[in-house]
């Protein structure tokens, strides 16, 4: 191993003189043991690190002090794992301002590209807790919530990840573990509606802006009745402390409440329209099975009616008699995957097909996976689709790791897991997303 001055050193670089180039510090056996049992680790991921992403070279220390200059030992470091990282944060105040620099935080991203899943574990009535898992099912990061009966809000590509439960809904930031609930008071248009019912709920992200929106649909009764009336209701987080609702019009058509049955996808919010329960739009017109209704989040405005595949508007028809309308309804759900909007469709438990839309336009759907049956992939999700090609999907109680061209699966177990989604921000960044003060979480590692 080599000195700062490129001498042979029988010293580790963990040792500490090398930890913090011979500054004073406070350290702790278990510190360094650390660092040495994953020293092997780092040799065989550091040719895995693209130096292009590195950031820019800085000062080295004096040569005659035993340590490694800082150029190379960021480039050691941004081959560790996240979970590596955090830990080594509290070795000391050097290294604290070292590992949460913005130009590490960048270059650690770009080296581990890799979504992490996030898993909300509740039992019924109790308080639910958030885990950030990579992609070998280890437990990166874990986070107590105060919220009963604690459920996920689907989003993908995001910084951010979103809980509803009992009371309420708050946005939480896993990296900095600061948390932001959203209001609970309706918008002033709506302040004279009597009943609110909410329907539906979702939270994405401008392309253009980069902001964050939640969107929400109510009914204003509670009844099937097919000419019910739906509101429509929108937040901007970047508002901060003076956040609120604010009314809009209400989607063309009644949309299911189903939380498998409305996703953003580039700030888009589809949602599935109601075939089975509320058959027509409001202005009078079937609804078709599989349509959708979409809503702009920039514009905040509706953007009519998307017809879904045509194979899965005529599925009834087709089946002879053999499926209905109720069981095409609970077979459907929309998801978000590479970037486009696909419907996932379970025809008689037989297969798993998903259909991806490459043309709002023109309506055009093109079934690009399905999936042979399997008892476990009954009610299973896709969540992700890795650089790889191999498909993440979401099974009840576990994870699985699906290989298209081998057509192979591998399990990792979700005990209590109530929901799943995907995060691909860093847990490095200290950067504060919620411009008014906010609640911090208790976070574990």
């Amino acid at each position: 191993m080599l000195d700062g001055a490129g001498q042979t050193s029988s010293a580790w670089p963990w040792s500490r003189s090398n930890i913090c180039a011979g500054r004073e510090m406070k350290t702790v056996g278990g510190r360094q043991a650390a660092g040495l049992a994953i020293w092997g680790r780092m040799e065989t991921c550091e040719t895995k690190c693209d130096a292009s992403v590195m950031p820019p070279k800085v000062s080295v220390a004096a040569s005659n002090d035993g340590a490694l200059p800082e150029d190379m030992l960021r480039h050691i470091l941004v081959c560790l794992p996240t979970k590596a990282v955090c830990l080594f944060r509290a070795v000391c105040q050097s290294w604290r301002s070292l590992l949460s620099d913005p130009l590490f935080v960048a270059a650690h991203k770009s080296c581990h590209p890799g979504p992490l899943i996030v898993t909300c574990n509740c039992e019924m009535f109790e308080r639910g807790t958030i885990n950030l898992l990579d992609l070998s099912g280890h437990v990166v990061k874990r986070i107590a919530t105060t919220m009963k009966d604690a459920r996920m809000v689907r989003t993908r590509r995001l910084d951010l990840i979103c809980v509803t439960g009992r009371k309420g809904c708050h946005v939480i930031n896993p990296a900095t573990g600061d948390t932001f609930a959203l209001p609970s008071r309706r918008a002033k248009e709506h302040a004279h509606v009597q009943h609110f019912f909410p329907q539906s709920f979702d939270f994405g992200q401008v392309v253009s802006t980069g902001e964050y929106k939640a969107l929400r649909c109510v009914s204003i009764d509670n009844s099937d009745h097919e000419s019910s009336p739906m509101l429509c209701e929108v937040i901007t987080l970047d508002d901060g402390r003076h956040a609120r609702w604010r009314g809009k019009q209400g989607p063309p058509a009644p949309v299911t409440s189903n939380h498998n049955r409305s996703i953003v996808v580039n700030g888009v919010v589809y949602f599935l329209l109601d075939f089975l329960y509320k058959r027509f739009t409001f202005s009078g017109a079937r609804v078709k099975p599989g349509s959708m209704a979409l809503f702009n989040l920039e514009t905040e405005e509706w953007m009519g009616i998307v017809q879904g595949p045509t194979p899965v508007r005529s599925f009834v028809k087709d089946s002879s008699g053999r499926c209905g309308y109720f069981s095409l309804y609970s077979d459907l759900s929309l998801v978000n995957l590479d970037g486009f909007l696909v419907m996932a469709h379970n025809p008689e438990g037989c297969s798993l097909d998903l259909w991806f839309l490459m043309d709002i336009e023109k309506c055009l759907w093109n079934k690009r996976y399905s999936l042979d049956f399997q008892p476990e992939n009954l009610f299973a999700q896709p969540l992700e689709i890795l650089n790889d090609g191999k498909i993440i999907l979401s099974a009840s109680g576990s994870l699985r790791l699906y290989n298209p061209i081998t057509k192979t699966y591998i399990d990792f177990g979700m005990r209590n897991s109530t929901s799943v989604g995907t995060y691909t921000g860093s847990l490095l960044s200290s950067e504060s997303t919620f411009t008014s003060e906010a609640s911090v979480i208790l976070m574990c590692l």
